[in-house]
């Protein structure tokens, strides 16, 4: 990987046709000209996308860190943050499955006080997301959850939290059948915290309700959820159809088939569809049978994460990029509309500023540049720049 001062890119940027020629220095976009064969190029060639950076909402760790570690660190954290950085992910959101209550308030703690004395943490992260433990304790929408963990839910509780985080909770994920769940999603909006569906049985008029209440997105739809469910009546439908709820959806080629991804994107307004990799510590790692929680998980070689000599998943193990690449395949929508799904969409839904994508003279140079491999038919990054930060990947 190299860095200077003045990069020249070549690539088509996202929503258009034409490649171009880009010329960056100190950060700064100073000429962009038509693709010429005779000009030098640093980065980048005619096949290359010049995307907006990326934002992945639900993060539980990668490269063999886990965001749920018990030793967790503020090293760990700026190590995990740095290799997302190149892959493009810019600012991501570390996710807290349902624990004990200790251990939760040791997390939320670590990550509060990293990204106070952090401040290359204090931009990558903008918040925590709480995946529990106010979800259901039912078997299958609880999903891979602790029953142990699961609880009511409760605003002092919350409270503790969000004092040990400096204030740093970003979004929830609760299940709204649970006792008080109504008042509590009021609560969390008054409090600035967005409300996010997931992991629950609700009935639809329970999940009506949570929506009135505050309620503004759904959880890695599809996925939490009970495995047999009514065929008119259940929460896939209702979530698909009401516009003032966004869905949030894993398109690692494992979570989700083809078929569910292609009625996703048939069903919600493009900017109500956030992407997230939803990536567990071993995105990054090579395929092989690891030891997790007392148990053996297998990483295939297709990507896939299961309880080893069983289908069941063990989480994700895909980067936002593999995500997206996906997506694009099984449902055809545009590199730009895609891109977008795990970029401002996401920044809006959630109130969080991203570097502005703009390529023209005088703009910053805030984008990545990807282009798709052929043989493993994935996007991988050959340029990331970001805030006068120059990344890129030696041409090959």
């Amino acid at each position: 990987m190299k860095s200077k001062e003045t990069i020249t890119i070549c690539g088509i940027p996202a929503g258009s046709q034409k490649p171009i020629t880009c010329t960056i220095t100190h950060g700064v976009i100073t000429c962009i000209k038509e693709n010429t064969r005779d000009t030098p190029i640093d980065v980048g060639d005619e096949e290359t996308i010049i995307a907006p950076l990326l934002f992945d909402i639900q993060v539980n760790g990668g490269f063999g860190i886990s965001v749920q570690d018990e030793d967790l660190t503020e090293d760990n954290l700026l190590e995990l943050s740095r290799k997302l950085f190149h892959l493009g992910i810019v600012r991501w959101v570390p996710t807290i499955v349902s624990n004990s209550i200790e251990k939760t308030e040791f997390l939320c703690k670590v990550i509060g006080n990293s990204l106070k004395k952090n401040k290359e943490l204090s931009f990558a992260i903008p918040g925590i997301h709480l995946e529990g433990p106010w979800i259901s304790p039912e078997d299958g929408p609880r999903g891979a959850h602790a029953k142990e963990y699961i609880r009511p839910p409760s605003k002092q509780e919350f409270e503790k939290y969000y004092k040990l985080a400096d204030g740093k909770i970003l979004y929830v994920t609760l299940a709204p059948e649970t006792k008080k769940a109504i008042p509590f999603i009021k609560y969390l909006t008054s409090r600035g915290v967005c409300v996010s569906l997931g992991h629950h049985n609700a009935s639809l008029s329970l999940m009506q309700d949570a929506v009135e209440a505050g309620a503004t997105l759904c959880t890695h739809i599809g996925n939490g959820i009970q495995n047999y469910i009514h065929r008119h009546n259940n929460p896939i439908w209702y979530s698909l159809v009401e516009d003032r709820l966004s869905v949030s959806v894993i398109a690692d080629g494992h979570h989700l088939p083809p078929t569910v991804l292609k009625i996703i994107a048939k069903c919600k307004k493009p900017n109500n569809i956030i992407l997230v990799s939803d990536a567990t510590k071993f995105m990054g790692m090579s395929s092989g049978v690891y030891k997790e929680f007392g148990s053996e998980v297998e990483l295939k070689k297709n990507g896939e994460l299961c309880l080893k000599g069983t289908p069941y998943l063990a989480g994700s193990a895909s980067s936002l990029l593999d995500c997206i690449t996906i997506w694009r395949k099984n449902t055809w929508n545009s590199w730009d509309k895609c891109f977008k799904c795990a970029s401002s969409i996401p920044a809006k839904l959630l109130k969080v500023k991203m570097p502005l994508f703009r390529v023209s003279v005088g703009a910053k140079a805030n984008f990545i540049c990807v282009k798709m491999n052929r043989e493993k038919n994935k996007l991988v990054p050959v340029g990331v720049f970001c805030n006068a930060k120059n990344f890129f990947y030696t041409q090959k």
